[in-house]
């Protein structure tokens, strides 16, 4: 009597175990379970559409990556702007507020080291007569003793020598009329510095500065001092901050 194979039941419930057969298996084949054949046109195509899917995806993909990076880019540069943004409002502000006196430090320490000239004084006294609009208008003009000295250089012109007269009196006379003429001198101002303008005076103050000018008119004084000029420039810059 021919043995039975026998399989034992528990090697068919795994595949991770080895089976083993007590006999060698008789009486069965096994044919041959491979896929079936496929065209070769079939296969390009299914290569072909692969290919175009795979290629699909991955351009999807990296799509949405370069899309997110752009994204984060952007927060980041409009983060640094607005840091930017920040700073230069930061220094703005202290611009504003430290220029005014720096820029009044300068100017008040170069001041002193200008030399002005006749013209530069001319200058600045008809630049106050001109705030005046009616050109009749009697002024008095105060200029420091060294100023007033640059202005009547400016328009000072030659005198010509005389000839000796033979009459020694009357020499004489004319050198004491002379004299007595350089005592009371300027005492009421001078008026003849500008001659376009025969109603403005002209007065020594000891009291102003090189640059310095005042004007006394029948509506008040015009300060036209530096330091007055100075404070003015001060506010505006303060006020324009």
């Amino acid at each position: 009597m021919r043995k039975s194979s026998w399989i034992p039941e528990v090697a068919t419930l795994s595949f991770n175990k080895k089976i083993v057969f007590p006999e060698p298996p008789k009486g069965f084949r096994v044919k041959s379970v491979s896929l079936p054949s496929v065209p070769i046109e079939d296969q390009r195509q299914n290569e072909q559409k692969c290919l175009e899917a795979g290629k699909q995806e991955a351009e999807e993909f990296y799509t949405a990556e370069i899309e997110k990076l752009r994204g984060e880019y952007a927060q980041k540069q409009a983060d640094i702007l607005d840091r930017l943004n920040d700073r230069a409002d930061q220094a703005l502000e202290m611009l504003n507020t430290n220029l005014p006196s720096l820029v009044m430090e300068i100017v008040q320490k170069i001041l002193p080291q200008v030399d002005l000239t006749g013209t530069d004084v001319e200058g600045i006294v008809r630049s106050l007569i001109a705030e005046f609009s009616d050109k009749e208008e009697n002024l008095e003009v105060f200029l420091c003793p060294e100023d007033l000295k640059l202005l009547k250089a400016l328009g000072k012109k030659p005198v010509p020598q005389k000839t000796p007269d033979k009459d020694q009196n009357s020499s004489g006379e004319d050198g004491f009329a002379s004299a007595i003429a350089g005592i009371f001198d300027n005492l009421d101002g001078d008026d003849s510095i500008l001659p376009d303008l025969p109603r403005v005076k002209f007065f020594e103050d000891t009291s102003l500065n090189s640059g310095d000018c005042q004007i006394k008119s029948r509506f008040g004084l015009l300060d036209g001092r530096v330091a007055t000029k100075l404070r003015k420039v001060r506010e505006e810059l303060t006020n324009h901050g």
